[in-house]
C-alpha cells in the first residue's frame, strides 16, 4: 500500500502559511535563531530567515540554516485571522452563498466571487459586495477581540 500524499501536501501548506511570520530555529547543537520565515527549499527543509537573533544576541541580515542542521521549528504567534473559520462566519452571519466562497488555506485567503479577497490584511474589492464583506470581517475580528 502507497503512503497517501495527504500528510505531506498538509505539511507543506503550513509551512507556508507560516512565510513572513516569526519562528524559532532550534538547532541539533542546541543554538537558537529567532527571525521571520523568509523561505524555505521544499525538497531538503532548508530554511532562510531574515533579521535572525541567534541566542548570544548576534543579530544577522539573513541566515540561511540547513536541514540537517535542524532539530526544530517553534511558532510562538498565532494568526488572527484563520481562512476556513472565516468562510464558515461569513456563510452564516453574513448570509453569502457557500458556492461563491473559495478557500485558499496555503495562503490564508478567502475568495467571494470573483473579484473580492479577504486575507490577515483586510478586504480588497469594490462594489457593495465588498462593503457588506468588510462589514462582516470587521465583526469577525471583533469575535477576536480586535477593534478596527
Amino acid at each position: 500500500m502507497s503512503a497517501s500524499p495527504e500528510p505531506a501536501r498538509r505539511f507543506v501548506s503550513r509551512l507556508n502559511s507560516i512565510l513572513d511570520r516569526t519562528i524559532t530555529v532550534k538547532l541539533t547543537n542546541g543554538k537558537y535563531y529567532s527571525g521571520r520565515l523568509s523561505g524555505y527549499d521544499p525538497s531538503s527543509y532548508t530554511v532562510m530567515l531574515e533579521n535572525a537573533k541567534d541566542n548570544d544576541g548576534n543579530v544577522w541580515p539573513l541566515a540561511i540554516i540547513f536541514s540537517n542542521n535542524i532539530s526544530e521549528l517553534l511558532i510562538g504567534e498565532s494568526e488572527v485571522f484563520n481562512a476556513k473559520e472565516f468562510s464558515e462566519f461569513l456563510a452564516r452571519f453574513g448570509n453569502i452563498e457557500r458556492h461563491l466562497i473559495k478557500i485558499y488555506d496555503d495562503i490564508n485567503v478567502v475568495e467571494v466571487g470573483k473579484n473580492i479577497k479577504v486575507s490577515k490584511n483586510g478586504v480588497e474589492g469594490s462594489g457593495p459586495l465588498a462593503q457588506k464583506i468588510y462589514s462582516i470581517y470587521r465583526e469577525y475580528l471583533r469575535t477576536k477581540g480586535i477593534n478596527q
